[in-house]
């Protein structure tokens, strides 16, 4: 069942310069994005700007001038006067039925936020339905008086983004490490380099492009799709996913209007078919994709900024092309970051990509080549790369990370799992 959930800030604006609030965006973002209600509250005082997403930004938080308080002794009567104000007000605003699950973002850990705590202590004890989740965002190296989880309630649990310093923010709040639920921060591909719209609408529908393990994108035109190899691509990934890999074959074709580039395209399907793809998720051209879209109308090509956007989202790059002067799309895959397996058979790639990357024959106008067995050519391919990828620690991190710190993953995997415990604490 979908939640109301609040996410608890002191924002006066969006600083791109501070970290927390992007992590607040992302948050509130990703969780609208999968149907909840978000209401994300700021100070009374917000001035910035309006943030895009299908959340609402709730003005109530009490405006106060901060001190980055050492004991909470030292609290000045004008601060009482706001935790009193904070308890109130959130009290208010989570009457029965209206919020369901409530963040907080360094309200029970720093000094400059201790007024806040102290009003989410009072409005918890006012009204004890909601389910409070306490964002901890840097180490506890020191201790305050005021980091005693039992002064929260029975309701609460504290956030923290890794396992292995668990125990030490346990100690410092006086709780169990059963007390701590670990929550990694969101750094989406969709977020982080601004992507399309129309880019974003692809991913929701191969959802691969985001999760795969191997993801390769291979722009060509629809009328030269076996010049270009294609065939070859499908052999190897599909001896890539015979090894237990999750992969994802995107083809951005051009001009498929035709009805010779149409019917290569159905021949093509239904070869991967007969290789143990699974055409419209782990194998799609982006023609047949543009078709549902009549806004963008892309069954004739991609724009570039789109296409940018997919290479970016990918990790291995084959370029098994016959026929090329230069080839544009190798420097453009090599400059987002790919494995890279071009022709050898094709003399001019050694020139065009300064001898760098891997190299395979594929045959070419230049070079008849044949393998004697094609099905042990493709599987030593296909194991070369893998090994490769293994091995290379920048293609290694790009991918863990895009694969993890998603939106989707993240959630599927970490928040809805957690909410749906809450209901039993």
């Amino acid at each position: 069942m979908k939640k109301t959930i609040a996410i608890l800030t002191n924002f006066k604006e969006f600083v791109h310069g501070y970290s927390l609030t992007g992590i607040v965006k992302d948050q509130a973002k990703m969780l609208s994005r999968y149907g909840h209600k978000v209401l994300l509250y700021v100070s009374k005082g917000y001035h910035g700007e309006d943030i895009p997403g299908d959340f609402e930004i709730v003005k109530k938080i009490p405006d106060a001038h901060l001190i980055d308080y050492r004991k909470k002794s030292a609290l000045t009567e004008e601060h009482a006067k706001i935790a009193e104000e904070t308890g109130r007000v959130l009290a208010g605003e989570f009457e029965e039925g209206k919020v369901d699950i409530c963040f907080t973002h360094d309200f029970v850990f720093t000094g400059w936020n201790l007024p806040f705590g102290l009003g989410v202590q009072q409005a918890s004890k006012r009204y004890q339905k909601v389910h409070w989740l306490h964002w901890i965002h840097s180490v506890p190296t020191a201790w305050f008086d005021w980091w005693k989880h039992a002064d929260y309630g029975p309701k609460h649990r504290l956030v923290f983004p890794n396992s292995l310093t668990r125990r030490q923010v346990a100690d410092q709040f006086h709780c169990r490490a059963e007390d701590i639920r670990i929550i990694p921060h969101i750094k989406d591909l969709r977020t982080f380099w601004d992507f399309g719209e129309d880019t974003c609408t692809f991913i929701d529908d191969y959802p691969l492009t985001m999760q795969a393990q191997f993801v390769l994108v291979y722009p060509a035109s629809s009328d030269r799709l076996r010049a270009k190899g294609v065939q070859d691509i499908i052999q190897v990934m599909a001896k890539i996913k015979e090894r237990k890999k999750s992969i994802m074959i995107i083809i951005a074709n051009q001009w498929a209007t035709g009805t010779q580039p149409r019917q290569d395209i159905e021949q093509f399907k239904k070869a991967s078919k007969q290789l143990g793809l699974e055409y419209g998720r782990e194998f799609i051209f982006t023609s047949e994709w543009g078709k549902k879209y009549p806004q963008w109308n892309y069954e004739n090509g991609l724009p570039q900024k789109m296409l940018r956007e997919l290479f970016l989202c990918s990790n291995l790059f084959i370029f098994p092309t016959r026929e090329e002067s230069f080839g544009l799309v190798g420097p453009e895959a090599a400059l987002c970051g790919v494995l890279p397996m071009f022709n050898k058979s094709l003399l001019c790639q050694f020139e065009v990509m300064g001898m760098t990357g891997l190299y395979a024959d594929f045959g070419s106008y230049q070079n008849v080549f044949k393998p004697e067995s094609p099905d042990n050519y493709y599987t030593g391919l296909a194991l070369i790369l893998l090994e490769r990828m293994r091995n290379n620690e920048a293609l290694a991190a790009k991918t863990f990370v895009r694969r993890v710190y998603n939106y989707d993953a993240l959630y599927k995997n970490i928040y809805e799992p957690i909410f749906t415990e809450c209901e039993m604490w």
